[in-house]
């Protein structure tokens, strides 16, 4: 809730249409909204529109904020276009920062901060510390959104000097707030608390106890966090009573929420019920639909909890039609979860079971949309190109108008002193432009090398993906259901990692040793478990810490498998063993096959003989070798007993690490 109220509170940048916004809270908003989009409209129809056409669009923006990301992306582009066309650069920075928070909002990061980042630049350039408050603001929630906590806090600090400075007081009280809650995140709750009291300090001495509501919450979440309830329970009644007083409905049902979860966590089970009835008939008469669904979970567990399993089905069921209808996914997972604890105390399996299943399927789901978010993000980047390059012209013509001015005033020096700078800037510019040109010379070719190595990737993901559903066909042929499934289980979360490195240059060694292994898993499947493998980690390396280009191991695990494990009539073993040596991974395969001279007809054959993702992969190290070491290669050794017979093949491959 406190990350709503956060977001909401940022969306309070554009500082030149506040009285507008607040029309258009009030009775006709429709018509307001329907009447400003007719002014957008007809503004690209002029041939010089104005300053109040570009306020439109920049209100439709905050508007659809709340209701559309997509519909305020296009306002918010429209607001830029317009200010662009009338020269109004405070248009183009608050259009700017507008468009930026929109990509934060959706999560595209990467696509937020280009845009921020020159409106915060244009901020400056115009003396405008008001928009360079909110701008900042802007950029402390993405940067606290990715994990950055620090900078999201100098972000924060910075303002609060502002703040002070000027005696802003509502504009310290967000600043002590998001400080907050960037604690929170963290998970540093001494610090996150002593920034929500000097904020509740800020408005008592405001005389704002109508605010005071969510920061209480804010207290209480943070003390339930550290374990202590009864403290939390007592803000979290403080803020009940704010929010009563001043007839705050949907404030109210958050608090008794609150409430009822900590008497449900401390199984004070009648209190709890009393609790989440009474909001329950508060949310009813709003009417709430997100909330009466949420609080019909709440009473379910409690029953539950209770052994009242059939009073317990029934909210849980009323609770469970109502998220599929709101499309409140994280309750439809509650309630599944809490069906199912239901059907367990009331001995029905077959429901046991379904819910179960919908529990176990719904949230494997939501790490797939997060791969599928992902590649969302790649094609927002791709579309917004364009955009991007009308920012880098616009710094740019800034750039330019910043050089008029020193030329006007470097017209004052007497022409001795002209010329003589003449003659020195030709003779920097001379040396300059030999360097540049080595540079350039030395960048083509790394881009080249970047290129191929990324295009080589590409080629590795198909192949692999090809070769395991050329596996889940031969089950599906043999008509082996039940090998089937379980093939297609392991391949959907092997999938669900080549998704999520897909875009990566290299990937953490505990990654690639996952993918390796469910390969390997899948394989054991395909040929009825006629062989075992090993995989050995050197103690020594930390997985996590060390990084290396992806798909380089797999190809000879395959060939392994394929050209020696295939020709054994008893089971067969591959070992993969990983140490690292003078910033180098060495990771060895070896299998007990039958050598690959069996498997080919004859030693011509063997030599002619190279599997795509074993040729892919040579070509990946040659680039390796070109780009980081030449010591980076694989060495293939055939083994074979006393009486020359292959007993096996041996892969030494020498990969350089990246260490976080």
């Amino acid at each position: 809730m406190k990350r709503i109220i956060n977001t909401l509170k940022n969306l309070k940048i554009l500082t030149f249409t506040s009285i507008l916004l607040i029309s258009i809270n009030a009775n006709g908003q429709q018509k307001i909204i329907d009447s400003l989009k007719l002014v957008v409209k007809e503004a690209f129809t002029k041939s010089n529109p104005d300053k109040s056409d570009i306020k439109a669009a920049i209100i439709l923006s905050d508007h659809f904020s709340k209701v559309s990301l997509d519909t305020a992306k296009f306002y918010g582009f429209a607001a830029y276009d317009l200010s662009k066309i009338v020269g109004n650069d405070t248009g183009v920075a608050v259009s700017l920062n507008s468009i930026g928070m929109m990509y934060q909002i959706c999560g595209y990061f990467d696509s937020a901060f280009p845009y921020l980042d020159s409106a915060r630049a244009m901020f400056v350039t115009m003396g405008d510390s008001t928009g360079l408050v909110f701008v900042r603001n802007n950029l402390a929630v993405a940067m606290m959104r990715r994990g950055n906590y620090a900078e999201a806090l100098r972000y924060y600090q910075e303002n609060l000097i502002i703040a002070k400075n000027r005696n802003e007081l509502e504009n310290m009280i967000l600043s002590y707030n998001n400080m907050g809650i960037t604690y929170y995140d963290w998970k540093k709750y001494e610090q996150a608390l002593e920034n929500y009291h000097l904020a509740l300090d800020v408005l008592k001495e405001m005389g704002e106890e109508e605010r005071t509501g969510p920061v209480y919450n804010n207290i209480g979440e943070a003390y339930f966090d550290m374990g202590e309830h009864d403290t939390a329970l007592y803000h979290f009644k403080e803020a009940l009573k704010v929010n009563q007083k001043y007839g705050k409905n949907r404030s109210i049902l958050i608090s008794m929420t609150n409430i009822g979860n900590i008497q449900l966590s401390n199984q004070n089970y009648d209190n709890a019920l009393d609790v989440y009835k009474e909001a329950l008939a508060i949310s009813k008469s709003i009417p709430d639909n997100v909330h009466t669904a949420i609080i019909n979970i709440k009473l379910g567990d409690a029953y539950n909890a209770m052994g009242q399993y059939a009073t317990a089905k029934n909210h849980l069921m009323v609770g469970l039609n109502m998220s599929l209808e709101n499309e409140l996914i994280n309750s439809v997972l509650e309630a599944y979860k809490g069906l199912s604890v239901n059907a367990r105390g009331l001995n029905n399996a077959k429901d046991v079971y379904d819910y179960g299943n919908l529990y176990i399927n719904l949230k494997d789901s939501l790490f797939n949309l997060t791969s599928l978010n992902k590649i969302s993000e790649l094609e927002t980047k791709y579309k917004t190109v364009e955009k991007e390059k009308e920012i880098v012209v616009l710094k740019s013509e800034q750039q330019v108008k910043d050089l008029e001015i020193q030329l006007q005033k470097n017209l004052k020096y007497t022409l001795v002193i002209i010329l003589l700078v003449l003659i020195f800037a030709a003779v920097l510019l001379f040396n300059r432009y030999k360097l540049k040109k080595e540079k350039e010379k030395s960048e083509i070719e790394k881009a080249r090398i970047r290129i191929e190595q990324k295009l080589l990737h590409s080629q590795m993901n198909p192949h692999f993906i090809f070769n395991s559903l050329n596996s889940i066909n031969s089950f599906i042929g043999e008509n082996n259901t039940t090998e089937a499934q379980v093939y297609l289980t392991k391949f959907a979360r092997l999938m669900r990692l080549i998704l999520e490195n897909s875009r990566k240059v290299t990937v953490a060694l505990i990654d690639e040793i996952q993918a390796l292994k469910l390969n390997l898993e899948l394989e054991q499947l395909r040929f009825d478990d006629r062989f075992e493998f090993k995989i050995d980690v050197d103690p020594g390396i930390d997985p996590e810490d060390i990084y290396i280009p992806p798909m380089l191991i797999q190809p000879f695990i395959e060939n392994a498998i394929k050209h020696g494990i295939k020709g054994r009539e008893d089971k067969g073993l591959i070992t993969l063993t990983i140490i690292a040596k003078d910033e180098l991974l060495i990771c060895t395969v070896e299998d007990n096959g039958v050598g690959r001279e069996i498997t080919m007809k004859d030693k011509k054959d063997l030599e002619a003989h190279t599997s795509l993702g074993t040729q892919v992969t040579m070509e990946r190290l040659e680039i390796i070798r070109q780009e980081k070491t030449n010591r980076a290669g694989v060495v293939i050794t055939d083994l074979k007993d006393e009486k020359d017979i292959g007993i096996g093949t041996k892969v030494v491959l020498t990969i350089p690490y990246e260490q976080d």
